[in-house]
């Protein structure tokens, strides 16, 4: 994860913060898909080479997944430090960073649950992005439409 600011207002503490639970985030991301895919494959009662490698993943290279998670991680701020309603506190700092990343991971739980209504191949593409890693063509395909679905996802995100 590269911490950064990505928006008027935007906090470098919570994004730190973030950055510490990044293996975490990106367990749950990949625990979705798998969820998601395994779910899938039942319904239609067909299985693939991406279902086959799917069972075989034991590690990944986090770097195909972290345009994603970056996308997901500013969501999260932005809401965080733009939206009143939701965060409406009397200090500057109400979170410890615990409380900060309990927030953070259930944003990102309900996200990736949001991001699959609109788009039902979120989880092959995240699956495809993390198993066919670059240079594989097919990996580089899935990182090009994660990237165009977080485009339209985040149009206020630079």
């Amino acid at each position: 994860m590269i911490v950064g600011t990505e928006f008027q207002g935007d906090s470098i503490r919570i994004g730190t913060i973030q950055h510490d639970s990044y293996g975490e985030a990106l367990r749950i991301i990949i625990d979705f898909a798998i969820d998601k895919h395994r779910h899938a494959e039942r319904v239609v009662d067909v299985r693939t080479e991406l279902s086959d490698l799917r069972d075989e993943l034991i590690s990944f290279d986090h770097r195909t997944l972290q345009w994603l998670h970056d996308r997901m991680v500013a969501a999260f701020r932005m809401e965080y430090c733009l939206n009143a309603d939701l965060f409406t506190h009397a200090k500057k700092n109400p979170h410890t960073p615990s409380e900060i990343t309990n927030l953070w991971l259930d944003f990102l739980r309900k996200e990736l649950a949001r991001v699959f209504e609109q788009y039902l191949q979120f989880p092959r593409l995240i699956l495809t992005a993390a198993l066919y890693p670059n240079p594989g063509q097919k990996g580089k395909d899935a990182e090009d439409e994660l990237y165009e679905m977080t485009m339209q996802l985040y149009p206020d995100i630079k």
